[in-house]
């Protein structure tokens, strides 16, 4: 399993904190290492995908501390001008191709807009794409903008694919299976794009996003204090929108000091179900990430 060198520390310092998140957690499209063998023979070109030497094997931790403000739009009993403060930690462990992530608020535009706490096997890379089997251990929200994302009822399982272009990740993520022991798994689907600006020590970044709900798929209302019983006669599929802009900038090789604004949609289906006016919902804050 990798560790972070001396020499990516100090780099802390000179590149922004998603590169050098990217470096040890992802790799870039210019720093991909093949794990792919091509062998010819008889005038066939065999492909060996070697797990010995998964590019994304290694480790990745942050504790992030988070005062945020704005909407918490998934909450009945929600007070909208009072700041919050949350403590979020992320991780990203993986060795063999085996992996166990939970991304949080400092990492999500690395792990992707929609990316849960999840288990799984990175089975496919080449020098642009990676590709998934998760499954989510948990349907909580990520710490500081739990308040405006849309969570599941129960726990899912897929596909997600990931591609690396420059400064640019596109992020597709498919899952036809849930834990609902009533046997309507339903479909959910998801594409995001993110985007990275460097100026000088500044990063700057821009995350957009849809995520896709068939009419199977059960949202967990009833666990932030809203009245559903309609809920299972009424609701269709529907269609939500997210987007992010926010900035960072490395105080050491250790410390990351951040801010974003966030903005959500709700779906058709979700409106329907809720017993007040509100279709959307934004919030701001600011972070402070201590890196492993």
């Amino acid at each position: 399993m990798t560790t972070l060198s001396n020499t990516l520390l100090i780099s802390a310092l000179l590149l922004s904190p998603t590169a050098v998140l990217a470096h040890g957690e992802h790799g870039t499209k210019h720093k991909h290492d093949k794990n792919e063998k091509h062998e010819k023979h008889d005038g066939e070109r065999h492909i060996d995908i070697d797990f010995d030497g998964n590019q994304r094997d290694g480790f990745y931790l942050g504790v992030s501390a988070i005062s945020s403000v704005g909407d918490n739009f998934y909450f009945s009993t929600h007070d909208d001008s009072e700041a919050e403060f949350d403590v979020d930690v992320s991780y990203r462990v993986q060795f063999l191709g085996l992996f166990f992530e939970s991304p949080g608020l400092s990492s999500r535009r690395i792990h992707g807009l929609y990316a849960t706490p999840a288990w799984g096997l990175n089975f496919f890379n080449n020098e642009t794409w990676g590709l998934d089997l998760f499954y989510e251990t948990d349907t909580d929200g990520i710490d500081g903008i739990e308040g405006i994302q849309q969570l599941n009822q129960h726990k899912r399982g897929g596909l997600r694919a990931t591609g690396y272009f420059d400064n640019g990740q596109v992020q597709a993520i498919f899952t036809p299976y849930s834990s609902n022991k009533n046997g309507s798994d339903g479909i959910e689907a998801s594409l995001s794009y993110a985007h990275n600006w460097q100026v000088k020590n500044w990063n700057f970044y821009a995350n957009v996003g849809m995520r896709y709900r068939s009419k199977e798929v059960d949202a967990n209302l009833a666990q932030n204090g809203f009245q559903a019983m309609e809920y299972k006669d009424s609701r269709a599929s529907g269609i939500s929108h997210a987007a992010e802009i926010g900035l960072e900038y490395p105080l050491s090789k250790d410390w990351v000091f951040g801010s974003f604004v966030s903005y959500n949609t709700l779906s058709d289906r979700v409106i329907s179900s809720r017993d007040d006016d509100v279709e959307d919902g934004h919030r701001a804050g600011v972070l402070l990430t201590y890196v492993f």
